[in-house]
């Protein structure tokens, strides 16, 4: 059960209608007397909201160009000048944010999660989404069973780079030595938290313009250093941008936290473009 705070993505636009049958063409015999109303539809399913193609017009050919470049000489200035292109053709940092809407929820409610461990304590916390039995349990498989729970697998790139994103900071923080859950301290909730902007962040870049820049390169060890320094700078945004906003993820209440996590992936994704242009 996904608890209130989690924003359910806004339904897109209805279908139009497919030339209904008039009287007498749908197979049911016609007595003549005709039908002041027609029979219910059967009510659709709630369409996750699509990824927003670029702004019209725009061209990630220049920010894949500086990603290969610094894939082949290891410049970090080529990948920070690259991400920024990928922002500046997406068409800023709130268009950028806007293509992340399963990312935003999870980050939601991630910060939800926070929340109501603070105030509630992690047994209660989890009873949001019935898994109360796991509140001693190790940290990281209670993460496993929460991205199931927040952004299940299956559907559209959005939602897997979601869920990517909380799947790789999980095991990040699992190879430091992360504890049970119940023992996780506020400070480990928000690192969860700005693992979970960051990667996201990462993920839509080397969806967009690293697929045939970065990973295709036939050098290993080429492909884990650009990874790595992408990581380095995307991260770097998002902390500094979360520090300036003088929050704290336990703090925030549920009417808050949809509108902080937009305007802090709006403004990392700011701070990416105006750094890379700086290069």
């Amino acid at each position: 059960m996904v608890p209130s705070w989690v924003s359910d993505p806004a339904p897109g636009p209805a279908a139009p209608p497919q030339n209904p049958p008039q009287d007498g063409q749908d197979g049911t015999p016609d007595d003549g007397q005709g039908s002041d109303t027609a029979p219910p539809a059967p009510a659709a399913p709630t369409p996750y909201p699509a990824i927003q193609p670029p702004a019209q017009g725009s061209n990630y050919g220049s920010a894949r160009s500086d990603m290969t470049s610094g894939t082949k000489n290891g410049s970090s200035g080529s990948i920070r000048r690259g991400a920024g292109k990928y922002v500046a053709a997406s068409g800023g940092g709130r268009a950028a944010a806007r293509q992340l809407g399963s990312s935003r929820a999870l980050a939601g409610g991630i910060a939800g999660l926070a929340s109501a461990i603070s105030r509630d304590g992690p047994a209660e916390a989890l009873r949001r989404f019935n898994l109360e039995s796991l509140a001693g349990a190790p940290a990281q498989d209670v993460f496993v069973a929460l991205t199931d729970a927040l952004c299940p697998p299956g559907g559209t790139i959005d939602e897997a780079i979601a869920r990517d994103a909380l799947l790789e900071t999980i095991a990040d923080l699992a190879a430091k030595g992360i504890g049970n859950f119940d023992e996780l301290t506020q400070d480990d909730l928000q690192e969860i938290f700005i693992g979970v902007v960051s990667r996201s962040i990462e993920g839509r870049i080397l969806n967009e313009v690293g697929t045939n820049s970065i990973k295709l390169s036939p050098d290993i060890a080429a492909v884990d250093r650009a990874q790595k320094m992408l990581h380095s700078f995307v991260v770097g945004c998002v902390r500094d941008r979360f520090q300036d906003s003088g929050e704290s993820v336990s703090s925030l209440d549920s009417g808050q936290i949809d509108g902080f996590v937009s305007d802090l992936y709006a403004a990392s994704f700011d701070l990416m473009q105006t750094m890379g242009e700086a290069e």
